[in-house]
């Protein structure tokens, strides 16, 4: 049998997840696909599982390695005898159309990379799963169509965001020696995958359709759980050493502190209030060394990232006040929305993927969302579910005295002020404008603890 798609889980002492993840693979309506199953040394059932369900599939595979999630992942790469490359993540499954379809655009566009939207799921506290939508990009002008990544960076500014959620062509991972890194830990071994093929790709596309279902509600996530202080700079070195020797780094040296960025922040959320002190010097440390090495464009860096790199160019302890400010703004989200009564009608000032989660939550707390608004006029009219979607002057005529609530990442000033120019009271407003401290601080701690 040909194989068309070579499926990746590398797994770990996941018992709770793997069969169901496993399944979702197995029951994908493209039949010519192999399974490589690669553990790192389970110890908690999880290869007990594999094992009986690989008596069920011969298309099953199962791989013994060491632990570590580059290992794993080069092992199962340099073992695969498909022509492309899936990637499931143990806690995470698959629609069962993914490699179908993608299979069927990667063949009919020749490409090395395909990349799709996904979908966040969790379960509630009453065992309903909540699907929550995720794009790559707002710009809709970057789907479906073919980039040539070494020439257009569109692709690699997107991040390292759900690079497991579509189709790599094996022989570009191999030849181009596209890998993880192989240090220690569960952490950012990524990183210089999700980069790399999103620069040496000749041929890559994103696709709307979202198939790939991405858990957020697992504790035991490399994502949930800090890792040693210096594994993200560690990885990040990496990168940079690999940028540099292939004489790439001067073209994407603003890709690649955006990157970290972010990433830094991310780290740094995840850190308890005792950590967060003594990271925050190796945060420092490790930009400065950069900013202070490297000659960086500012026109390339969002509001955000300015003010990182300006704090870090000044000293530790304004970038320490920077992130203490930063937070202190982004923990009034929550009880600004829980002060809001249940009678209280709701609008939500926002369509995309920070007014789905702000819904989600919205809805959880038994608060009375009556409408989103959107300045997009092809949705006006539309329904998102239950809910109808309008403008910002209709929601205002027809809900003159409801809370409105700003969920938006990118233009959040600018609805602001376009509420209070319809004469709406601060005092009845709140603005959600980071996804990833509401997402796991506010949504799915409530479903956690309450």
């Amino acid at each position: 049998m040909e194989i068309k798609v070579s499926v990746l889980i590398y797994v770990l002492n996941n018992a709770e997840y793997i069969e169901a993840s496993v399944n979702s693979v197995r029951n994908q309506t493209l039949q010519e696909i192999e399974i490589l199953v690669i553990d790192g040394g389970s110890r908690d059932g999880t290869l007990e599982i594999v094992e009986r369900l690989s008596k069920l599939d011969t298309r099953i595979r199962v791989i013994h390695t060491a632990s570590g999630v580059g290992h794993q992942f080069n092992t199962g790469l340099r073992e695969a005898k498909g022509k492309y490359i899936g990637i499931c993540e143990s806690d995470d499954y698959l629609l069962q159309e993914m490699y179908e379809r993608q299979y069927e655009m990667a063949e009919k566009y020749q490409l090395d990379v395909l990349r799709a939207d996904a979908i966040h799921f969790y379960e509630t506290k009453r065992k309903e799963e909540v699907r929550l939508p995720v794009a790559l990009s707002k710009q809709e002008c970057l789907y479906d169509s073919v980039f040539d990544g070494r020439e257009d960076s569109s692709i690699v500014k997107l991040g390292v965001n759900s690079f497991w959620s579509g189709l790599y062509r094996r022989t570009f991972l191999l030849e181009e020696n596209i890998l993880m890194n192989e240090t220690k830990g569960a952490a950012y071994q990524d990183v210089s995958f999700a980069f790399f093929t999103g620069i040496k790709a000749k041929r890559v596309m994103l696709s709307k359709d979202a198939f790939y279902c991405y858990r957020l509600d697992n504790p035991d996530s490399s994502v949930n759980a800090p890792q040693r202080m210096t594994i993200l700079i560690e990885e990040y070195g990496l990168l940079k050493e690999r940028l540099i020797e292939e004489r790439l780094f001067e073209k994407y040296k603003e890709v690649y502190l955006t990157w970290k960025i972010n990433s830094h922040l991310g780290f740094y959320d995840s850190l308890s209030e005792s950590q967060r002190e003594t990271y925050i010097k190796l945060m420092w440390q490790d930009i400065d060394k950069d900013v202070r090495r490297w000659k960086f464009s500012n026109c390339h860096f969002s509001l955000g990232e300015k003010a990182v790199i300006q704090a870090v160019e000044q000293s530790v302890e304004k970038l320490t006040d920077y992130l203490k400010n930063r937070y202190l703004s982004l923990e009034q989200m929550k009880p600004e929305l829980d002060g809001v009564s249940e009678n209280q009608e709701v609008v939500i000032f926002g369509n995309g993927d920070m007014g789905r989660i702000v819904s989600s939550y919205l809805r959880n707390t038994r608060k009375n969302v009556v409408a989103l608004v959107d300045n997009n006029k092809e949705f006006s009219g539309k329904m998102q579910g239950e809910l109808p979607i309008m403008k910002p002057e209709e929601a205002r005529e027809k809900y003159p005295k409801a809370f409105y609530v700003i969920a938006n990442v990118e233009h959040w000033e600018e609805m602001k002020e376009q509420l209070l120019g319809f004469s709406i009271d601060q005092a009845c407003m709140a603005v959600c404008n980071h996804y990833g401290f509401f997402l796991k601080h506010i949504l799915l701690e409530n479903e956690r603890f309450n």
